[in-house]
């Protein structure tokens, strides 16, 4: 095996990972509520917990999206970069 298909194996893992993040990102926030709570402080109904709990984890997720979109971004131009490089002359 060459570089050029070990990066371009890597890239495709990377690259399916994310894929897999933003669509379970997009299930979670389709779950959010746009809702403003107006309880008192003392009683938390069960649709406030759920929307907080959904907030939380989206909040927890922000940092793996932005990495894995970071990393594929960078896989991608290496990929890129190494077919152009295979392609010109020598």
């Amino acid at each position: 095996m060459n570089a050029f298909t070990v990066v371009a194996t890597i890239w495709g893992i990377v690259a399916v990972a994310f894929i897999i993040v933003m669509v379970y990102r997009a299930s979670l926030a389709n779950h959010e509520t746009d809702q403003l709570f107006l309880n008192d402080v003392g009683t938390v109904s069960s649709t406030h917990q759920e929307n907080d709990e959904i907030v939380r984890r989206l909040n927890s997720l922000a940092p793996v999206c932005k990495s894995l979109g970071g990393v594929t971004v960078l896989l991608t131009l290496a990929v890129a970069g190494m077919w152009v490089s295979s392609i010109l002359p020598k």
